[in-house]
């Protein structure tokens, strides 16, 4: 899944169904701390729990069954009230979350590049809103290999979280209203909800992990939880003392196998969130057994418990500054990272959790207060966007290089995802009066495009584009992304439209295939052939060059640039922020004077010798490899002193392009 992790805290006291202050469940408080820990901890890059990101899963389940309890206690007796609920919520949720963000913003705003910050304020004004579950689904996936570059992604969750606060409560009343029977509509809707995740989970993962619609069942399991245990007579709703000890231990067991053996590799959530859930369930429905009443309800894990939501707030932030500050060279060891996460998480709980929360006002001003802190903030965030991440607090140099990456990641004739047709055809493939050369590939390819027009007017060619987001020049085969199922048939259908064009177009002579070779490397699919089917990476290039062989045209492959480890465009950038300089440089290594990023930094390319395989020693067919202009001895550049030769790990600029392949041999 590469979607990280928010959890969705449980923003209630640990009370009892019951609803008193003597009826505490410590347990309670101590199931969170599990959840939290595993959810800190799997952000560390701790091996021992790569399951760790179902924190998520546990803290669904004890929000809905401590919410959505109270809500039909209240319901029931007839005293539900909007404005208290509500103002109940916003004061345990958003204090700390408004804290977090304007801290983070005004440390942002110093050390933080244009495009950071660009990012950060993005996210702020979701986050602000409620509605970071709804960005991040638009956005990418969790489990996604830049997703630890969100500054906010830990906020998904509680977007779901608030929309359930927000909906739930008309479910209750409007059952509870034509007296249909809680328990068993509830639990329907959950089963719906749980069979639209199953459904989506093929079709649309980013949605059933993200969206509230397919997480509600998480939430409605620990309401119905809840509900069950309010039935009507006497009894009901509590398990014999021997089936909770049964009941604790499996409930354990569950959640303790989904830590030690998930990872991010598994299709989630779908059914494997069964194991995380169910087990929470089944702990919270054992309060008498002796693991509820022992482990815990120890001290420790119920102050962790209470402090958990401030903990989980702040961890994330922590990380990402160091990551975007340190890079992959250095930075805190992860265990100094978690306690460091630990004490802001302290400090947040005592200094604003805890006052914020016994803030007495009418209801009318709390919420109408909150909601005037609420748009500001994203008002303020939104300028911030607007503004680029507002270069210009920072010298003529970053400006400049702000601009330059911008510029870099704006191409009209790169296709997204989604698209089947050949973008722009008019601008980026524009007629000429002789022979041509276009340019056919993914992401990787639309960067070197500046380098690839400059090689074709220094042959006299004409220069066309033909790119579409991961998606390769090999026609008939396709990569399948798990994140994105439906990609395959899109990429499979452009490669057509491509190939249909050159048909239709004699004068293109030249045909230059190059791409993100390495994505390629573990199999592809081939038009046609059954889920899980691959064909080599060698096979699917020969085969792409001969088809286009018989057509009379040349054939140009170039190799994948250099992939690095770190962002270059935040080193350089980074070097000319006073006070980013300054930490990078007590962090880790900032980056070298000459901008030189060792081979140590360069992502080891698998798929070079493979492509160079398939492309040498074959008639028609011609080899570039971009890094021997960009690399030698001492390193692979990724600037100079003035220029940005990236705009991220492995993406071109303009600039960049031209270095890498402007100088090479084009044979017509």
């Amino acid at each position: 899944m590469t979607q990280a992790s928010s959890s969705a805290l449980p923003t209630i006291g640990a009370t009892s169904l019951a609803g008193s202050a003597a009826d505490y469940r410590p347990d309670i408080d101590g199931l969170r701390a599990v959840a939290v820990i595993a959810v800190v901890f799997y952000h560390a890059g701790i091996a021992a729990i790569p399951g760790g990101f179902v924190g998520v899963d546990v803290f669904f389940v004890i929000s809905g069954y401590l919410i959505g309890g109270q809500i039909y206690r209240e319901a029931r007796a007839g005293r539900f009230s909007f404005a208290d609920f509500y103002t109940r919520r916003v004061r345990r949720i958003l204090p700390a979350l408004y804290a977090m963000l304007l801290v983070v913003l005004a440390i942002g705003l110093f050390i933080l590049t244009p495009e950071e910050l660009r990012q950060f304020a993005r996210e702020a004004v979701a986050a602000a809103l409620g509605l970071s579950n709804v960005l991040y689904y638009l956005g990418g996936g969790y489990f996604a290999p830049a997703a630890e570059y969100n500054p906010l992604l830990m906020t998904w969750s509680l977007g779901i979280e608030e929309q359930f606060y927000l909906l739930f409560p008309f479910v209750v009343l409007g059952l509870l209203r034509f007296r249909i029977p809680v328990l068993p509509a509830l639990v329907a809707l959950s089963v719906l909800s749980f069979a639209g995740s199953l459904w989506l989970i093929g079709r649309d993962p980013n949605a059933a992990f993200y969206l509230l619609p397919t997480r509600a069942w998480e939430l409605g399991l620990g309401a119905a939880l809840a509900i069950w245990e309010l039935g009507g007579r006497p009894g009901a709703g509590r398990l014999p003392a021997g089936v909770q000890q049964v009941s604790a231990a499996v409930g354990l067991a569950l959640i303790a196998a989904a830590l030690v053996f998930y990872d991010k590799s598994f299709s989630f959530p779908g059914v494997f969130v069964l194991l995380p859930t169910l087990g929470t369930a089944l702990l919270i429905a054992a309060p008498g057994s002796m693991l509820n009443a022992g482990p815990l309800s120890l001290g420790v894990a119920t102050f962790i418990g209470r402090i958990s939501y401030s903990w989980y707030l702040w961890h994330w932030p922590l990380f990402y500054l160091n990551r975007v500050l340190g890079g992959e060279q250095g930075g805190p060891a992860p265990a100094v990272l978690i306690v460091l996460s630990l004490g802001l998480g302290i400090l947040s709980w005592r200094l604003i959790e805890q006052p914020f929360r016994h803030w007495q006002a009418p209801p009318r001003r709390v919420l109408g207060a909150y909601a005037a802190a609420g748009l500001a903030l994203a008002g303020v965030s939104l300028a911030l966007y607007l503004a680029g991440g507002w270069p210009g607090r920072f010298s003529p140099m970053v400006r400049e290089l702000a601009e330059t990456a911008r510029q870099s990641r704006e191409n009209p004739c790169l296709a997204p995802y989604g698209a089947t047709e050949l973008q722009n055809p008019s601008a980026c493939l524009p007629a000429v009066g002789g022979s041509r050369l276009v340019l056919f590939g993914d992401s990787h390819a639309s960067a070197l495009a500046p380098g690839i027009r400059r090689l074709a007017e220094r042959s006299g060619l004409g220069f066309g584009e033909m790119t579409k987001s991961s998606c390769h020049p090999l026609l008939g085969f396709a990569v399948e992304a798990a994140q994105r199922p439906r990609h395959w048939q899109e990429c499979i259908a452009y490669q057509q439209a491509a190939l249909a064009y050159i048909e239709r177009h004699p004068e293109i002579r030249t045909v230059v295939l190059t791409g993100f070779w390495s994505t390629a490397s573990d199999g592809l699919r081939a038009a046609g052939a059954e889920p899980g089917t691959t064909v080599a990476l060698e096979k699917a290039l020969v085969a792409t060059a001969e088809r286009l062989l018989s057509m009379g045209r040349r054939v140009v492959v170039v190799q994948d640039v250099p992939l690095l480890r770190f962002d270059p465009y935040a080193r350089m950038v980074g070097q000319f922020i006073p006070a980013r300089a300054a930490l990078a440089r007590w962090l880790a290594d900032g980056g070298t004077a000459d901008h030189v990023a060792a081979f140590r930094n360069v992502i080891p390319d698998t798929s070079a010798a493979v492509v160079a395989g398939a492309a040498k020693g074959r008639e028609g067919v011609s080899l570039i490899d971009p890094r021997d202009a960009l690399c030698d001895a001492a390193g692979c550049r990724y600037g100079t002193e003035t220029a940005l030769y990236y705009v991220d790990f492995q993406h071109l600029t303009p600039q960049g392009a031209v270095v890498a392949v402007g100088s090479a041999r084009l044979d017509r």
